[in-house]
């Protein structure tokens, strides 16, 4: 029987300009490898730091006994699920056996998932905006984007709004809102994004404001995260579907909105809910209450293909997150060795044994320094990300 043990952890903080990504791989000494990915918005290094901590948990242990391996993790490290460092660390870990284990048996991840039930996976645009200056461009730039074949379109029109939205700031983003819609009409949805900017009473002002336009989809963290009470009042008061969960960790997140009708989409990220395992149960959990899973993906191309893997085997998915065509530098593309394959708005699912795609030797010529910092959401100018 065959029983890996885990030799060396390798890590690679890449230096993209808006999010650096945390790419990594275990390796056993029959030199196998398994590649996954760590990204934990502003906390990358201490991600790779995290191993001097915990990496005795991962050396000799069987990376095909995964659901052991969280266990262990979740009682060895007692915060459990209030460390997102840990819990970034442990997806990327995760992940990576279970591209391992694909590449071992020589079959694609959805296989030990339940096996895929879609060939492909609809997408919408994100990061299409980078270079909008004035209404008039954002309109523009989602003409662009729908005529790549997208039919759903996200993007937050609030500036470095926070909290409350003065008249002025409002009005700015009315003006971008209805630019796009004028740009791309009523079929194609539009998925506002709040990043849990707002409190109660303004989000609420915002919704009402969407509830004019036919086609929007959802509004993304109408209010912080912690105020799930917030979200619920929020879910009964208008007919805008509301969607959430990015920043939830572990399916413990997702239980009182779920319970109290808070989300009409769920939105776990496998970086930040512990993996593709979590992410699964959390995604069975949204089923049984009848609500709808659109999986976050706002890290590297590495989670873009991990992500994919999990989508082809849900049967509530509705959408997924797709920045790779629109936010990524060109060179993205000559550290790892796959790209995804989009055609009309439409993901193609990876055949490849394990997660589809693994990292080149040129990635080092890609590594971040300790200076290099992330794009700041709540300041001017945030929605370039470091391209122009």
């Amino acid at each position: 029987m065959y029983e890996p043990k885990v030799s060396e952890v390798r890590t690679y903080i890449v230096k993209n300009p808006w999010k650096k990504w945390v790419f990594l791989e275990i390796i056993t000494p029959d030199g196998s490898i398994g590649t996954g990915e760590a990204t934990v918005y502003s906390a990358q290094f201490s991600v790779k730091e995290r191993l001097k901590d915990l990496g005795d948990m991962i050396i000799g242990s069987n990376p095909l006994e995964i659901e052991k391996f969280i266990n262990r993790w979740m009682l060895r490290t007692f915060n459990r699920s209030k460390d997102l460092v840990s819990i970034g660390l442990m997806s990327g870990i995760e992940v990576a056996s279970w591209d391992l284990m694909g590449k071992h048996f020589g079959a694609p991840v959805y296989t030990f998932l339940g096996g895929k039930i879609r060939d492909s996976i609809k997408l919408y645009a994100n990061g299409w905006y980078t270079s909008a200056q004035k209404p008039e461009d954002w309109g523009r730039l989602a003409g662009n984007a729908v005529s790549k074949g997208y039919r759903a379109l996200k993007f937050d029109p609030f500036g470095a709004g926070s909290g409350f939205l003065s008249e002025d700031e409002f009005n700015s983003s009315k003006q971008i809102i209805e630019s796009v819609h004028s740009a791309v009409g009523d079929k194609t949805e539009l998925l506002i994004e709040g990043h849990g900017r707002f409190n109660r009473s303004t989000a609420l002002k915002i919704a009402k404001y969407l509830e004019k336009f036919e086609n929007i989809g959802w509004f993304e963290e109408p209010v912080i995260p912690e105020d799930v009470e917030g979200m619920s009042i929020l879910s009964r008061s208008t007919s805008v579907p509301i969607a959430a969960g990015e920043r939830f960790i572990t399916r413990f997140d997702f239980t009182r909105p779920f319970q109290i009708g808070a989300l009409h989409i769920a939105q776990p990220d496998v970086i930040n809910t512990g993996g593709l395992l979590e992410t699964k149960k959390i995604a069975a959990m949204a089923e049984s209450y009848n609500i709808a899973v659109a999986p976050h993906q706002a890290e590297g191309p590495i989670n873009t293909f991990i992500t994919m893997q999990l989508d082809a085997t849900l049967p509530n998915l509705k959408i997924q997150e797709m920045f790779d065509e629109f936010a990524y530098p060109d060179w993205a593309w000559d550290i790892v060795d796959n790209r995804p394959e989009v055609k009309n708005g439409y993901e193609k699912v990876s055949n490849r044994p394990g997660i589809g795609i693994g990292i080149k030797e040129k990635v080092k010529e890609y590594i971040a320094e300790e200076q290099d910092r992330d794009f700041n959401l709540f300041s001017e100018g945030w929605e370039k990300r470091g391209f122009r």
